[in-house]
């Protein structure tokens, strides 16, 4: 029943009730008006209570529309995606608390999300302070987080770790329904005229900082740097350490702590010490190092083998600069060492050429005595001290040993008789220790003239033997029997030519530039038999142009020009030719018996031979494959001119040159060892970023390498193979 018939039903009541109290007609009127102002006070106080519950939750919806704001702006894109995507749920005329129970869903997932970040963003920044203290600048300790804006009107930037702000969400009461008061008849008087509606207190603001995706990004990105850095120093200090490892025992050092004991200049200055005890504590480090991995004696270990004991190891600033300073320090003392060790040995050397020491003992003391140690360089100065005794005690023999040393030298410059007797003392058979020092000193000369003419000198002989092979073939083309040999023989012989005419021109090419580069530079012209290089190739190029002319010329019927043959005709190699007299030392009294004092140089030029030809000694140089000529294969060529190729016996009719003579023992080998070492020496560079090391061994001159070979060759003698191929 509404209140309108309730109203209908309780009035003919009332006015019942008024005919029995007899009251008049006013106060029935009156009575009606109480009514209608009791129904209607009724119903806008509960209209009011009502617009009060309303107004309620929309302050809350926009307190938490505000928080909201300020959460996604401290979390960035992810803040922004998750207020969109609630927008899309939200539904039009959606009720207040649903809107609020929304609102208060979205602001948990942005609190935990905020959360999260913030931690992170503090572990971040705590490893950023952390390693810029370690690494120093650039690295700078990262920026205090900002607050979002609006956030406070007192905020301040948060602190690193201390202070840090709360990310609790605030706690909201209950909603209770209004309180009933009084009705009004306009709500801005009511809303003045009557007492505030009791509501729940608003909770203290929360600060929010700034941990969007470029905060985090940047800290990131500045970490990950740091940390990067922080690894290549860590493999810089790995590196050292493994140097310093491999130094310390090349130098037999001993305990680093031991400083009575550990020489003082191979430590870092104390000047240098950030801070005392510094230099101590690393001291202690590295002879941890130290004790913990094993000597690395010889050569190098494996690329990439992690050192023990570097575990807790950080990449200190004074701890990098420490172990850089005494790392030079030792490779400083490793050189100055080294270099002492090579000349004593270049002291040696000649000596043990000349007294004939075998080689097998020669070997067996520098095996023994590698390194760079203290005790290496005392071994080689008692070496040498030895060496120098028994040269006092043999005199004689010692001048004849030099004397020979003095012809290999000579041979393999390629001397011609007139400069071999500008050295006087050659002839003087007076042995004193004048004259013994006379011929060392032209040994030492001819060895330094031989280093610094080694390449030119083998690129001549290359050519010699070249040219050579090239006036055998063309006298094998003009051989009307050419085509009666055997297949074998001209395949040979066609590759000797393919040969001749890809290397030749190369070789000339090189010669014409590199000599007189060579002769700018030493102010001096290069010589080889008395004949300036540069000279003869130029006329060997004339000659062989004009002879081209001259056959072109023939075959045209054009009368014969005055090109200069290059290659003898058949009439001149029956005539004998002149024999030269040979400088003949004078054998001293007390020579052993059959010891060869003097040998021929000059035979006539029916037998002679090309000087660098395919019958020269196959020994090598230390720097790469060398035509030297054996005793022997000189003495063949002092007959002809410097350039001017002979025609050898051609008895087989093969037309190709004669076979090479190789050298046996020790020297015969050393092409093959050198090779090996070249090949390991590239394996070990592709296998990691630099060569392997190797404990310091004494490394032969050009011209000891040439004295040892030249001695095998006297010992083992010459070996000839006919069948040998020249390729």
């Amino acid at each position: 029943m509404d209140a309108s018939a309730i109203i209908a039903e309780q009035i003919p009541l009332l006015q019942g009730l008024h005919s029995q109290l007899a009251l008049p007609p006013s106060a029935l009127a009156e009575d009606q008006s109480r009514i209608d102002a009791a129904v209607k006070n009724a119903i806008l106080s509960v209209v009011r209570s009502r617009e009060d519950e309303v107004a309620q939750w929309e302050e809350k919806i926009a307190e938490r529309k505000r928080e909201l704001s300020l959460i996604s702006r401290a979390t960035g894109d992810h803040g922004r995606t998750v207020i969109a995507n609630g927008r899309r749920e939200s539904e039009h005329g959606e009720p207040l608390p649903a809107q609020h129970e929304r609102l208060m869903r979205q602001i948990e997932e942005l609190q935990k999300s905020y959360t999260e970040r913030l931690e992170k963003v503090e572990h971040l920044m705590l490893e950023l302070e952390s390693l810029s203290f370690l690494l120093g600048l650039p690295f700078a300790a990262p920026m205090s987080l900002q607050p979002v804006a609006g956030s406070s009107s007192s905020a301040t930037a948060a602190p690193l770790v201390a202070g840090r702000p709360s990310i609790a969400p605030p706690q909201h009461a209950q909603l209770v329904p209004p309180a009933q008061t009084a009705p009004t008849t306009h709500r801005k008087a009511r809303q003045s005229s009557r007492p505030p509606v009791a509501s729940e207190p608003r909770p203290a603001e929360t600060t929010y900082y700034d941990v969007g995706e470029e905060v985090m990004e940047r800290l990131q990105q500045e970490v990950d740097r740091a940390l990067q850095e922080r690894e290549t120093r860590l493999r810089t200090l790995e590196t050292h350490f493994n140097d310093l490892l491999w130094y310390h025992a090349e130098l037999n050092l001993p305990s680093p702590v031991h400083g009575s004991m550990f020489p003082l200049a191979l430590l870092a200055p104390q000047s240098d010490e950030e801070q005392p005890g510094f230099h101590a504590r690393y001291e202690q480090l590295l002879d941890h190092v130290l004790a913990t991995n094993p000597r690395q004696t010889g050569e190098d270990g494996e690329d990439g083998i992690e050192l023990q004991g570097m575990d807790d190891i950080e990449p200190e600033i004074g701890l990098m600069n420490w172990s850089e300073v005494v790392l030079a320090l030792w490779i400083d003392e490793k050189e100055y060492r080294d270099c002492r060790i090579q000349d004593l040995y270049e002291k040696i050397n000649p000596l043990w050429s000349r007294l004939q020491i075998p080689q097998e003992q020669i070997n067996g003391f520098i095996e023994s005595n590698l390194g760079s140690g203290e005790s290496t360089i005392v071994a080689y100065e008692e070496e040498l001290e030895r060496m120098l005794e028994m040269r006092r005690t043999s005199l004689s023999s010692f001048v004849v040993n030099t004397r020979k040393e003095i012809e290999t030298l000579q041979d393999s410059l390629m001397m011609c008789d007139e400069e071999k007797a500008a050295f006087g003392g050659f002839i003087d058979d007076d042995y004193t220790e004048e004259l013994l020092q006379e011929h060392e000193d032209e040994a030492a000369r001819l060895r330094s003239e031989v280093e610094i003419k080694g390449t030119l000198l083998k690129r001549v002989k290359e050519w010699i033997q070249l040219r050579s092979e090239e006036a055998e073939l063309e006298h094998a083309a003009n051989d009307p029997n050419r085509f009666k040999k055997r297949g074998t023989a001209m395949l040979r012989e066609e590759k000797l030519r393919k040969r001749v005419e890809k290397l030749k021109p190369k070789i000339e090419m090189e010669l014409l530039t590199s000599v007189p580069i060579w002769e700018e530079e030493h102010g001096l012209p290069f010589n080889a038999l008395g004949e300036r290089v540069v000279e003869t190739i130029e006329n060997a190029l004339a000659a062989k142009e004009a002879a081209k002319e001259a056959k072109k010329r023939a075959k045209m019927g054009l009368a014969p020009g005055t090109a200069r043959g290059t290659t003898p005709g058949p009439g001149a190699r029956s005539q004998p030719g002149t024999v030269a007299r040979k400088r003949v030392a004078p054998t001293p009294g007390t020579a052993r018996p059959g010891t060869m004092t003097k040998r021929p140089r000059v035979v006539s030029s029916s037998t002679a031979s090309t000087l660098g030809s395919s019958t020269t000694s196959s020994m090598r140089y230390p720097h790469g494959p060398s035509a030297t000529p054996t005793a022997h294969a000189a003495a063949r060529t002092q007959g002809r001119a410097f350039g001017k190729p002979a025609v050898g016996a051609r008895a087989n009719g093969t037309g190709r040159a004669p076979p090479p003579v190789y050298m046996s023992g020790s020297a015969a080998k050393q092409p093959q060892q050198q090779q090996q070492a070249k090949s390991a020496a590239s394996a070990a560079l592709g296998k990691g970023d630099r060569p392997r090391r190797q404990s310091f061994r004494p490394r032969p001159s050009l011209a000891g390498a040439l004295l040892a070979g030249a001695a095998a060759g006297m010992m083992g003698g010459l070996a000839e193979d006919d069948d040998e191929d020249v390729f």
